[in-house]
């Protein structure tokens, strides 16, 4: 047993330097192109951060039945048909019968919002002048206006506030109360830091555009003071 395994080593040896020498057999010769290796470099795609959408503008908006769209379907009004752009939040809070002096359906003036607004934290509040405060005391309105506004400012420090102006009727003779509401409105939101757009009467001359009462618009007007609204706020800066 001891000659085998004495005659086995060199049998191994030989195995083992016959394996090494095709091992080192098989290495290319870096000289020989037929046997050196090459690897085409890696072209590296850029990476491109997805873009991402802005936020929308979260809008609040507070005013009457004009604002609420009173005798239509609750997405005729033109506060939701400024709702349908991409770039606004909205929400509504406008009530029939409802003005800065006068409580209207829901049991209270447009101060009786405020803590809704808090809850809500908009960053932008538009608020609208009422026909439902025309004949009460001047001074009266131009005082409920002014704590109004300052109510409403507290209750959103951060949002911007932007009155617009009393909207009337067909008709082209406005009435004088008109300019008081809306004088009033603009007074206290420029004292609030806030925007005053005067938006016109859209409705005159336009008796179709208004149901059978005369005095709140069908879907057709509801557009045509939508379209008139987002036109100024877009003058004013305030819409892209």
């Amino acid at each position: 047993m001891t000659r085998r395994r004495r005659a086995a080593m060199p049998l191994l040896a030989a195995l083992a330097g016959g394996a090494l020498l095709t091992l080192v057999g098989c290495t290319p010769d870096p000289a020989d192109p037929v046997q050196a290796l090459t690897f085409p470099t890696p072209t590296l795609a850029p990476i491109v951060a997805p873009t991402a959408s802005p936020a929308p503008l979260r809008v609040v908006t507070l005013g009457d039945s004009l604002m609420s769209g009173a005798g239509l379907p609750l997405g005729d009004a033109w506060p939701f048909l400024l709702a349908q752009r991409e770039d606004v939040s909205l929400t509504n809070l406008a009530c029939g019968g409802m003005g800065f002096v006068v409580a209207g359906e829901c049991g209270t003036a447009y101060a009786g919002f405020s803590p809704a607004i808090a809850a809500l934290q908009p960053e932008l509040i538009i608020v609208q002048s009422s026909s439902n405060d025309f004949w009460q005391d001047a001074d009266e309105i131009r005082t409920d206006t002014d704590d109004t506004i300052a109510q409403l400012h507290d209750a959103a420090p951060d949002a911007r506030i932007v009155g617009l102006s009393t909207i009337w009727n067909d008709d082209p003779d406005v009435p004088d109360d008109t300019a008081t509401t809306s004088d009033a409105l603009r007074d206290a939101v420029d004292s609030a830091g806030g925007i005053f757009v005067d938006v016109g009467q859209p409705l005159v001359g336009h008796p179709e555009w208004l149901q059978d009462d005369d005095v709140h618009p069908t879907a057709r007007g509801q557009r045509a003071i939508e379209q008139t609204v987002v036109s100024a706020l877009q003058d004013a800066g305030v819409l892209p």
